[in-house]
């Protein structure tokens, strides 16, 4: 039981101490990065389930009320027509 405890957990044969450091440390900062990588892409993937269940709601909901536009010309815009004449 005492030899197990002693073994490395892992083994690397033909690297340093600091080489060794250095490697962890780079594996380190990889897995952070995917790892903060999955979490945007799944708040993203989230986001856009929302907006896709708001799309669907509207558009199957149809559009209440009376679309409408403004037939008449803007009194500003008529002014400045009769300016240019």
């Amino acid at each position: 039981m005492q030899d197990e405890k002693q073994q490395p957990y892992f083994f690397n044969p033909g690297m340093s101490a600091e080489q060794l450091e250095d490697w962890l440390g780079q594996q380190k900062l990889h897995l952070t990065h995917f790892n903060r990588l999955v979490n945007e892409k799944a708040a993203l993937e989230e986001r856009l389930s929302e907006i896709s269940a708001e799309i669907e709601r509207m558009s199957t909901g149809g559009f209440e009320g009376k679309l409408s536009f403004l037939w008449e010309p803007s009194p500003l815009l008529r002014n400045h027509q009769q300016d240019s004449d």
